[in-house]
């Protein structure tokens, strides 16, 4: 039987947001996180962003391209103007329009206003959000980003647990997780269940250190997080760091291959097999010495495990993204076929789909010959 969740404190989404990632008051951060976690997990599905809202995101996009303005493109970056959204005042809107530097300029900055959609699943948060928060955090990019949330957490526990259930130690790994929060969840949640800590490694990484400072003090006010610390001595449990993907491993550890990994809400940003970029919408010069795509699959191979698993998406050309694009913002798009044939080559198979939606399809992939008692698990095993 499942416990009902108490009701949280009237709060909003963003006011949620810094609860759990700067405020200090641990029984608020786990409420809020049970409440999450039982949408997540238990609540109704979340349904994508249906036409009447899709229309109103071409709209949307055809009002703010008449409206917002290149205020200045120096060395120090790029700063927009739109009146419309400076007058919501609503963070969200300042992380679209704040100056972007040069070296992370194609990214969606901006840090706690990207994890409002996460919060707005919680039902006690989203009906303290104002008509800002309805409008950024239930639009069709945000309805995905939900969708892709709650497929991306289901899929790493599901996994996870039929691993365990097996008898085999588990070991996970969320890169460029931002602030970490899925597999968070899944963790609390396997550990929740009674399974022993001492099976499960799980380590959050992402270049930022900022996102991953968060993600430490995040995990110092849950009980099972913070009772399970990953060291170098005990050698499980969980933990965050910062890490560059494509500079040599840290020597912490925890660098050993992984059986799940999660990169999710990055692959967009890496130019290479498209169906087309950005870039060439807007007719500008292709990027010229960065890392592609191939670059990005290569290290996933290095640290998924034979027989270990890949959970990734696409990201699919859409009115709502083209509202992003106005704040400089540049995508690479992809479908399935473009994403299998990017991890063709290095060992990823297709296994399983955890779902699709607008903009996102959230895909699971298999690393070369799967072993005979993990294939058995697979074949059992349903994701959602």
């Amino acid at each position: 039987m499942i416990t009902p969740v108490p009701p949280l404190p009237k709060l909003r989404p963003m006011e949620a947001v810094s609860a759990l990632y700067q405020g200090s008051d641990v029984d608020l951060t786990g409420a809020i996180l049970r409440d999450l976690s039982h949408q997540v997990f238990h609540g109704p599905e979340i349904e994508p962003a249906g036409s009447a809202q899709r229309f109103m995101a071409r709209l949307s996009h055809r009002l703010l391209k008449a409206t917002t303005r290149l205020e200045s493109n120096g060395p120090s970056g790029q700063v927009y103007q739109n009146r419309l959204l400076e007058r919501s005042g609503h963070p969200y809107a300042r992380a679209l329009l704040n100056s972007t530097t040069q070296e992370t300029a194609s990214l969606v900055e901006g840090g706690d206003p990207m994890n409002g959609p996460y919060l707005m699943l919680a039902p006690s948060v989203r009906e303290n959000g104002d008509r800002w928060d309805h409008l950024f955090f239930n639009s069709v990019q945000g309805k995905d980003v939900q969708f892709r949330f709650i497929r991306e957490t289901r899929a790493t526990y599901e996994q996870a647990k039929a691993m365990l259930g097996s008898g085999q130690p588990v070991r996970l790994k969320a890169v460029a997780a931002g602030t970490g929060l899925s597999l968070i969840l899944a963790y609390d949640k396997l550990i929740q269940e009674g399974h022993d800590p001492a099976s499960i490694t799980a380590l959050i990484t992402d270049r930022d250190s900022a996102n991953t400072g968060k993600t430490k003090h995040l995990l110092q006010k849950l009980a099972n997080t913070k009772g399970n610390r990953f060291t170098c001595n005990n050698g499980y449990g969980i933990a965050a760091r910062t890490e560059d993907l494509f500079k040599d491993p840290s020597s912490e550890g925890t660098e050993a291959e992984f059986d799940i990994v999660t990169a999710v809400g990055i692959l967009e940003y890496f130019e290479g097999t498209a169906s087309h970029t950005t870039r060439e919408r807007l007719g500008l010069p292709g990027a010229e010495g960065g890392l592609l795509d191939t670059d990005l699959a290569a290290r996933l191979a290095a640290m998924t495990a034979a027989g270990g698993h890949l959970i990734i998406n696409t990201y699919r050309d859409h009115a709502s993204v083209r509202i992003l694009e106005l704040f400089g913002k540049r995508f690479t798009f992809r479908d399935r076929t473009h994403v299998t044939a990017l991890l063709d080559p290095h060992g990823f198979k297709p296994l399983k789909s955890a779902g699709s939606a607008n903009i996102y399809d959230v895909e699971v992939f298999i690393n070369g010959a799967v072993p005979t008692l993990r294939q058995s698990i697979l074949d059992e095993e349903n994701f959602t």
